[in-house]
């Protein structure tokens, strides 16, 4: 059986819907979801099925709205708050992702109920999506050697707006600036995309926070 042109089209439309639903990040989803909703969408009309067409397009449409909520208002979606430890919702969610924190952070727990460690939780809306983990130093500077998210959630928009370009915890918590410390080559990875640059005795910070980081340490 030889497919049309047109077949072959639909058939690929089809595969990228099902691949958008095997992803575990909420942008990727909504992008590969778009393209598949958009191309099935076409698809209908050049096929003449008009009801596959109108609700593909109203996929289409639902993603888009979505998308530019996600894209251009992320400080309307994302928040940091300040937390105390004993807590029982961070020792909750520390232990519900332990197997993946050993993995991506190897050293952070057995380190985690050291007295002078803060946390911060990462939300979306009410819900707790990550949580970042840190020192203060002697100038008022903060080190970061903990920051996990849920994997819905790992697309670094959450990344850039707290402690990227975005500042967040600067601005929020008047840090005189962060700087990070990796504790993997994954850790190393997401700094790097981020923005952060490694410098003296690990530290890595901002370019324009880099100074102040290497003098704090």
């Amino acid at each position: 059986m030889t497919l049309s042109l047109v077949e072959v089209f639909g058939y690929c439309a089809s595969a990228l819907i099902a691949y958008s639903l095997t992803r575990s990040s909420i942008l990727k989803l909504r992008w590969f979801n778009l393209f598949g909703s958009s191309s099935f969408c076409i698809y209908g009309i050049i096929i003449g099925a008009f009801p596959v067409a109108l609700l593909n397009g109203f996929i289409a449409m639902t993603n888009v709205f979505f998308l530019r909520r996600i894209l251009l208002h992320v400080e309307d979606n994302f928040a940091v708050l300040s937390v105390r430890r004993p807590s029982n919702y961070v020792d909750f969610f520390l232990d519900y992702h332990q197997k993946e924190i050993n993995e991506l952070f190897p050293r952070f727990l057995r380190r985690s109920h050291d007295q002078h460690r803060e946390y911060f939780f990462l939300t979306e809306g009410t819900d707790v999506v990550g949580v970042v983990s840190g020192y203060r130093t002697a100038d008022e500077g903060f080190i970061i050697d903990f920051d996990f998210v849920v994997p819905a959630y790992r697309d670094f928009r959450l990344g850039r707006f707290v402690i990227g370009e975005g500042r967040e915890m600067v601005n929020k918590f008047h840090f005189a600036y962060l700087g990070a410390k990796a504790d993997s080559v994954e850790h190393e990875r997401y700094l790097q995309t981020l923005g952060f640059v490694p410098g003296p005795r690990g530290i890595w910070a901002l370019p324009s926070d880099s100074d102040a980081a290497n003098k704090g340490a």
